[in-house]
């Protein structure tokens, strides 16, 4: 009786944290069919009286909405290409290479993630501004990729670990080098598992906002989350339910991208744990 107490309770506590996370996101998806007469009132409703898809057609009819969809995504896409690039051959090395000494290096390649955004912003403005790449979706990829790639290799580096040693050995005996136990074992076997440094450092780069607003000041450059913010500081009154359209657009991409990689998700996040 006790046990089954403790699992209802515990049942509960995650059934009101999913409701805690979900509920700005369900307001926003409400808000983004509501008309101005829904918002602007005293207590506005939970659904609109009258849906609408006026706001997503004022988001479309921006000047601008599609260069920064575009802009966005050209970051992401380049950001995620680099750090699964640089991580994975980065992690075998320090892997494979590091020996006994792996567990604190790794826990060293970690810390230099905790590092905060803020931190780091001034010295990547002053950067690029003497290099005159200001403005520059390149610059902005190279920022991201240098944020992502500490804990992307710290994944790998995980990763990497769970391939039991006796597979490398059998294959050095059959006469292969260490590329070749990098192409054909070890990168092949971490497959799956890239699957999670791909979504983290996706939704890292589609997110971020500070280094966006610093580093790009130009309409034309612009990725989505700063154009939200840029509707929002360029008008009289704040279009709320244009940005609420605006940010449920924004979810799109990431959830179908999650639901089609959900499966090598689960798998990747419980790779590592346990070496086989």
């Amino acid at each position: 009786m006790k046990n089954k107490i403790s699992e209802f309770l515990f049942k509960l506590c995650l059934l009101a944290a999913a409701v805690l996370f979900l509920f700005p996101i369900f307001w926003t998806f409400t808000m983004s069919f509501k008309e101005r007469t829904d918002i602007f009132t005293n207590m506005p409703p939970l659904f609109p009286h009258t849906w609408t898809l006026e706001n997503f057609r004022e988001v479309f009819g921006t000047s601008g909405a599609f260069t920064f969809f575009k802009n966005s995504f050209f970051v992401s896409i380049c950001t995620t290409t680099l750090v699964v690039l640089f991580s994975s051959t980065c992690a075998y090395g320090l892997q494979r290479l590091s020996g006994k000494s792996s567990q604190r290096l790794s826990g060293a390649v970690l810390m230099l993630r905790m590092i905060p955004v803020m931190v780091m912003t001034i010295p990547f403005y002053l950067l690029f501004k003497q290099l005159g790449w200001i403005n520059s979706l390149p610059a902005l990829t190279l920022c991201y990729t240098a944020l992502s790639l500490p804990l992307a290799t710290w994944l790998c580096m995980g990763f990497y670990r769970n391939i039991p040693d006796s597979i490398y050995e059998a294959a050095v005996v059959d006469g292969a080098n260490e590329f070749q136990l990098f192409f054909r074992i070890g990168l092949p076997l971490i497959a799956n598992s890239i699957v999670v440094v791909v979504l983290q450092t996706f939704f890292f780069a589609w997110n971020e906002l500070t280094l966006a607003m610093v580093l790009i000041n130009k309409d034309e450059n612009r990725t989505m989350a700063v154009g939200i913010k840029y509707w929002a500081a360029n008008t009289l009154e704040t279009p709320y339910a244009r940005m609420a359209a605006a940010g449920m657009l924004c979810i799109v991409p990431t959830v179908i991208i999650t639901i089609f990689a959900q499966n090598y998700l689960v798998k990747g996040f419980v790779s590592g744990a346990v070496k086989g």
